[in-house]
């Protein structure tokens, strides 16, 4: 299960839903790649916010929520490389919060819960001025000051390389944050411009203690196998190793209203599994995903309903550069122009009702302000043309007909997670689109506890294929999946060096007309050097229990927990 509004200036690793009928298609014939404008167009029509709205007077007072997770965090701290995927993010959400809120059309607002004020009092140099709300406290009891945010922004910024981050965007272009009258009022003064500096400033995870943040130690490994501290309405009361189960109950230490839900039950539940505990009612809602089986079982249960708005999350195949034939990029050329995306994004898309349109941005999504085809004349479906780049690469067809190079057939390897039939149909459709040009494409089958873990976050794969989560500040936070090369979301070993200074421009520049060209610019460079392959953008499907309101299907709408209930 995956529903996650990530603010902070980083990406999110999810998991493709189950699907099927996903053709593993592929004939030899070359033909062009479709451009599929029109699918972008009619996406930016699905609404962002598609959850039933309530009063917080209109919600009953009690009740239970159950939801789905694929695992339980490999680290509570969302903030450390290991703890930055979807699920956790799920999870810890309702247990944090911070002075910024995302509203349903992806513009900011002040978190009346943790801030009276937030603005910006100079543009140059760029300082932003934060006022607290003085009720704000951890779980424990302690206030809530500007030295977490400082002890946080210092740890995030890459300065001290004993912090094993996620992402520095944003924080590494932070000067200072001083205190002003009180500990509760700041300033955050930055060195470099940066337009998405409110990116830092809330979701889930996105502050902690001082304690913690100032101590390398406790950043990376204090938080394993234990919630970090809660500063939201709820807080972790039990987790269940065993069972697999997170218990959320009300924070009596929280200042806001009081949550209307008694308690948040958080299960594991495998992915081929969610369909079938959705249909026998152990579950609340349902992330569809891409998976007509999901779809079919939400539409046929009588006391629930579907649920699409726009989305954030897309998929692709991510190339490892750092070795072997993918180190050529007339390699990964290749494989992109094999690869036949208007099949799988149809195939994909259709079976739920969606607009059928292909990932054609690093950076934007379809229907996002700023999203442009730069992908289609990059890594369009043309058999030929990939065909030419083998042979400009010194490979030359055997009799057999797979290419090969120095007397070595090329063979790839691509790693997915088991039990995971969306998984196992993207493979066969790749793997069929490789071999009807000449290249072999093996599988690794991975435990699904272990895929990120162990294969995914340690770069110990040679294609993989995931999703990644975006947010409403796209184009900071998608540095870090691509720049640097040793960046802490960076799993392909590549990068242009250019890119840099790209991103430091595109950040600093506060016209949002001229950010958006220089945004573009950059999508076009990572286009070039292809060390991810774009696939199908998702919009975000629920099936959702009857009565359920204020939360569900939403592209950039934060979640308020203290209202998600029961309809009264």
């Amino acid at each position: 299960m995956k529903h996650i509004k990530k603010m902070m200036g980083a990406g999110v690793l999810t998991l493709a839903l189950a699907v099927t009928g996903c053709s593993a298609g592929g004939g030899g014939n070359a033909k062009p790649s479709v451009n599929n404008s029109k699918g972008a167009s009619e996406t930016a029509t699905l609404p962002t916010t598609a959850w039933v709205s309530a009063d917080y007077a209109a919600v009953k007072n009690g009740g239970q929520l159950t939801l789905a997770v694929d695992q339980l965090p490999d680290n509570w701290n969302m903030l450390q490389a290991d703890g930055a995927n979807a699920a956790a993010g799920q999870i810890i959400d309702p247990t944090s919060g911070g002075p910024v809120k995302i509203n349903a059309d992806g513009t900011w607002a002040v978190n009346k819960d943790y801030a009276s004020d937030v603005s910006v009092v100079s543009q140059d140099p760029q300082v932003i001025e934060v006022k607290l709300n003085p009720k704000a406290v951890w779980q424990d009891g302690t206030p809530m000051t500007y030295k977490d945010f400082e002890a946080t922004f210092k740890a995030n910024s890459g300065a001290d390389k004993a912090y094993q981050i996620a992402a520095d965007n944003v924080y590494k272009d932070i000067a200072s944050v001083t205190k002003e009258d009180t500990d509760q009022n700041f300033k955050i003064t930055f060195k470099n411009k940066n337009a998405d500096w409110a990116s830092i400033l809330g979701g889930e995870g996105s502050i902690m203690p001082a304690s913690i943040a100032s101590d390398s130690k406790a950043f990376n490994t204090g938080y394993k196998t234990k919630p970090m501290p809660s500063n939201g309405p709820f807080e972790v009361s039990n987790v269940d190793t065993n069972g697999q189960i997170v218990t959320l109950t009300p924070n009596p230490k929280w200042w806001g209203e009081k949550p209307k839900l008694d308690k948040i039950l958080m299960k594991v539940v495998s992915r081929d599994g969610l369909a079938q505990a959705y249909a026998n009612k152990e579950i609340d809602a349902l992330i569809i995903g891409t998976s007509k089986d999901n779809y079919d079982t939400a539409k046929k249960r009588t006391d629930g309903s579907v649920q699409q708005s726009g989305g954030v999350t897309w998929s692709h195949i991510t190339l490892n550069g750092s070795k072997g034939p993918l180190a050529d990029v007339k390699v990964r050329q290749a494989v992109a122009h094999a690869i036949d995306r208007d099949t799988m994004s149809a195939s994909r898309l259709s079976p739920i009702g969606a607009p059928v349109t292909n990932m054609n941005s690093y950076i934007f999504m379809p229907g996002q302000k700023g999203y442009q085809d730069n992908g289609t004349s990059a890594i369009g479906y043309d058999v030929a043309k990939s065909a030419a780049l083998l042979k400009e690469a010194g490979y030359a067809k055997g009799s057999d007909g797979v290419y090969a190079k120095d007397g070595k057939e090329l063979v790839l390897t691509y790693t997915l997670d088991a039990n995971n039939p969306v998984s196992e149909q993207s493979f066969k459709q790749v793997q069929a689109n490789l071999k009807a040009v000449g290249i072999t494409l093996k599988n690794n089958t991975v435990p699904a506890d272990k895929f990120f873990s162990d294969y995914v976050l340690k770069s110990n794969f040679e294609m993989v294929s995931f999703a990644w989560q975006g947010t409403a500040f796209p184009i900071s936070s998608a540095e870090s999946i691509f720049y640097p090369a040793e960046g802490g979301q960076n799993y392909t070993g590549l990068t242009d060096p250019k890119l840099g200074e790209m991103w430091a421009a595109a950040n600093a520049e506060l016209d949002p007309a001229k950010r958006l060209v220089l945004a573009n610019e950059i999508d076009k460079a990572i286009f070039a050097y292809v060390p991810v392959i774009p696939l199908t953008p998702r919009p975000i499907t629920f099936g959702v229990k009857n009565g359920l309101v204020n939360y569900g299907a939403a592209q950039f709408q934060s979640i308020d927990w203290t209202t998600v209930g029961w309809k009264a």
